[in-house]
């Protein structure tokens, strides 16, 4: 097997690590119609994004990594796929059973998986949903039919919103020492850290919990996080433009401001930036102005996505990818992320996107 690490850019995990140890995941698939492919494996250490596979032999396979703290694997046929995630620690044999399905399975050999087969099965409810949905979407795509993909599209999104709103703050609250409850909590927040979401959770949390080496990680990326909350004053921040000049973000108090955090290699961003344009466009005479922070490290990259994407405000970046100050001043664990500062400075929302940004954005300017 071969391993690869590659940098993750888009998740900033900070922490200090103790010595690998192996860990053994043996998993049996029905049948043998899986011969042949490849099961990958993935997860997070350290800002490093792990990678395995194995091929499946007899309608099983073994994948084999060193870890140094229990933590999530994500285990599928596709490279960086998530059709199934197990936990894995120092020392730990896991046993997957898959059924009809790689996704459908059941995972033994700790009490961290066996409290996750019962997320599993309530994410199953949903998952099997937007599965119907899927279908007729694929149905739709060849019949050229995009009024039914666009209703199809909001659909699905409205179910996955609901499962990710419901399954994991239901389980959090009520297994509040649960081995997996902080792993529950970075599945809910999905890398944004917002602490209208994360400290009601938080609180409910054991003292045992909150005492351990993730538990204290978790309870200072909140305190980060309450820094940029609603109602505080943004961090001042001085980084590069595109020429090389300084810009300091509090010199443009007097405007409402959108301290927009983006890459040129995230897919979301790039995505998005159609919908700050447009806010821009329809807002700029009207006291409001956008900063782009770039988490690149390619100053090439970074320029070209600019130009391509057509952005004439203020871009600024210390080109230090993953290690960009301002992110980290900010507690940026994902992007795209975005802040609304009133005309003094203070943080009005954040994380507005979709193609109503502008309306959102005129809204909040008005004071409603």
């Amino acid at each position: 097997m071969k391993k690869i690490i590659l940098t993750l850019l888009c998740l900033y995990m900070t922490g200090t690590y103790a010595q690998d140890k192996p860990f053994v995941v043996k998993g049996k698939l029905n049948g043998t119609l899986a011969n042949g492919r490849y099961v990958h494996y993935y997860f997070l250490k350290g800002g490093d994004l792990v990678m395995d596979s194995a091929k499946v032999q007899n309608g099983t396979y073994t994948l084999k990594g060193k870890v140094d703290h229990m933590l999530m694997l994500n285990i599928s046929h596709r490279p960086y796929g998530g059709d199934v995630k197990i936990f894995v620690g120092p020392l730990t044999q896991v046993a997957v059973a898959h059924h009809k399905t790689l996704r459908e399975a059941n995972a033994t050999g700790t009490k961290a998986n066996l409290e996750y087969n019962k997320v599993r099965t309530a994410l199953n409810v949903y998952m099997a949903k937007m599965d119907a949905i899927d279908k007729k979407y694929d149905v739709a795509l060849k019949a050229k039919d995009s009024a039914t993909q666009e209703a199809l599209f909001a659909e699905s999104e409205v179910i996955f919103k609901a499962m990710n709103n419901t399954v994991y703050p239901n389980y959090i609250s009520k297994n509040t020492n649960s081995p997996i409850a902080l792993a529950m909590l970075d599945e809910y927040l999905a890398g944004v850290i917002d602490d209208r979401k994360l400290e009601p959770l938080f609180t409910k949390l054991s003292p045992s919990i909150k005492k351990t080496a993730e538990g204290k990680r978790w309870a200072k990326l909140l305190a980060t996080a309450k820094l940029t909350s609603i109602g505080k004053p943004a961090p001042d921040f001085v980084q590069p433009d595109t020429a090389g000049k300084p810009v300091k973000l509090s010199s443009l108090r007097g405007k409402y401001v959108l301290v927009d955090f983006w890459a040129s290699w995230c897919g979301p961003c790039r995505a998005e930036n159609p919908n700050v344009l447009k806010a821009y466009q329809k807002l700029k005479d009207k006291g409001f102005d956008v900063v782009s922070v770039s988490i690149d490290g390619d100053r090439k990259a970074w320029l070209k996505a600019i130009k391509e994407d057509g952005m004439p405000w203020i871009h600024v970046s210390d080109l230090k990818a993953n290690k960009n100050e301002a992110a980290m001043l900010y507690g940026v664990d994902a992007i795209p992320q975005n802040w609304l500062l009133d005309p003094n400075g203070l943080v009005v929302e954040k994380n507005l996107r979709g193609e109503d940004l502008d309306k959102q954005i005129e809204r909040l300017m008005a004071g409603k």
